[in-house]
C-alpha cells in the first residue's frame, strides 16, 4: 500500500509526542462549523463542536477528527469550514472562512496572545486538507476561475499558510494531499446533472481536468513541502501526506475497509438525491444505517464516515511515530 509506506516513511520512528492537533480545511475535515455560520450562532472563540443526533456533518455523521482524536488521546482543535478555500482572494467562492484568514484568525483568538503561541509546539501539529473547492465547480474544472489565478497559486497558499503558522511559533505540520476528485460522482464520466450542479455538462472534460487539476496541485504540493523543509534547516518538520494513494487504495480494494453489512461499494454513494433539481428531495432512498459502512462516498461528492475513520487510523500513526 503506497499510502501506507509512504506515511511510516516520511514519519522516522520517533515515539509520539503530539498531543494538539490543529485543523483547517473544508467539508472533508468541518464537523459542525458551517452550520453554525448557516443558522446565525457565528462560531466564536473557544467553539464547541455539534455531534449527532443534534447535527451532522458532510460525511453523513461524524467527521474523522473526532476518530482521530478518541483513538489518539489527542485534543482536536478543528476550525475546518465546509464550502471554505484556501483562500477567498484567489478563488472565491461562498465566502466562507477561508483557510489563510478566517480560519487561521479563529486560532490566533484562541491559541495566540500577544504574539505568542500558547501552546506547546512540541506537542502541537497542523494539519491542513484543502483543495476540493478551489480547483471546483465554480473555480477551475467549470473554466470560472479568475484570469490571473492559477493551480500554482493554489498550492502556494497552502504553502505560505504553513509558513505563517510557523511564525506563530507551530513547527510540526502535515499537509494532505487532494484525494481523486475523478471517482467522485460529482466529477465521473457522466453529463447527468447532480445535487451539486443540476444541469447537464460535459462530463468527460469534467473528468479529465478533476483527474489532472488535482495532480498537478499534487505535484506542485510535493516539491512546495521539500522547499519548506529546506528552508526551516531543521527548525520546522512538514509531512505531504499521501491522502490521494489513501483514497484509491480503498477505491481499488474496498473490501479491505468498507464493512457494512452489504457488499463493499466503492463507485456508489449512500445519500441519495433522485431530483437533482429539488435538493428536499435527498435521503430518498438512501441506504440503511447497517449498509453505510460499506460504502467509500456518502454522496456525489463527499467521502462516508467510514472512509474517514480510516483516515483517522492512518494520521494517528503518523502523529504517534512524531
Amino acid at each position: 500500500m503506497l499510502w501506507l509506506g509512504t506515511t511510516l516513511l516520511l514519519a522516522g520512528t520517533a515515539i509520539g509526542k503530539i498531543r494538539d492537533v490543529v485543523l483547517f480545511g473544508d467539508s472533508f475535515t468541518d464537523q459542525s462549523r458551517q452550520h453554525s455560520i448557516a443558522n446565525g450562532t457565528y462560531p466564536g472563540k473557544n467553539y464547541q463542536e455539534i455531534y449527532p443526533p443534534a447535527d451532522t456533518a458532510a460525511d453523513g455523521g461524524i467527521q474523522w477528527p473526532w476518530y482521530l482524536g478518541v483513538n489518539g488521546n489527542f485534543k482536536i482543535w478543528n476550525y475546518a469550514v465546509g464550502g471554505a478555500v484556501c483562500s477567498e482572494r484567489l478563488t472565491p467562492l461562498y465566502g466562507m472562512p477561508d483557510v489563510s484568514e478566517g480560519q487561521m484568525a479563529w486560532f490566533i483568538e484562541d491559541h495566540v496572545v500577544q504574539q505568542r503561541l500558547t501552546l506547546d509546539a512540541e506537542q502541537l501539529v497542523v494539519v491542513i486538507y484543502v483543495g476540493t473547492n478551489d480547483i471546483g465547480i465554480k473555480s477551475f474544472i467549470t473554466g470560472d476561475q479568475a484570469a490571473n489565478v492559477t493551480l500554482g497559486d493554489v498550492a502556494e497558499c497552502q504553502l505560505n499558510t504553513i509558513w505563517r503558522m510557523r511564525k506563530l511559533g507551530a513547527r510540526k505540520f502535515v499537509l494532505n494531499s487532494m484525494i481523486p476528485l475523478h471517482l467522485t460522482r460529482l466529477y465521473a464520466n457522466s453529463s447527468a446533472g447532480t445535487i451539486y450542479w443540476p444541469e447537464t455538462h460535459d462530463g468527460a472534460l469534467w473528468h479529465r481536468n478533476a483527474y489532472e487539476y488535482v495532480r498537478s496541485v499534487n505535484g506542485m504540493l510535493r516539491d512546495g513541502v521539500a522547499r519548506l523543509n529546506r528552508e526551516f534547516a531543521g527548525d520546522g518538520k512538514v509531512v505531504l501526506f499521501d491522502t490521494y494513494g489513501l483514497f484509491g487504495e480503498m477505491y481499488g480494494h474496498p473490501w479491505r475497509y468498507l464493512n457494512g453489512t452489504i457488499a463493499p461499494n466503492a463507485t456508489g454513494h449512500c445519500h441519495q438525491c433522485p431530483d437533482a433539481n429539488d435538493w428536499r428531495q435527498c435521503g430518498v432512498g438512501d441506504c440503511s444505517a447497517e449498509e453505510r459502512d460499506s460504502y467509500l462516498w456518502w454522496d456525489e461528492l463527499h467521502p462516508s464516515e467510514q472512509a474517514g475513520r480510516v483516515l483517522a487510523v492512518a494520521i494517528e500513526r503518523l502523529l504517534l511515530s512524531w
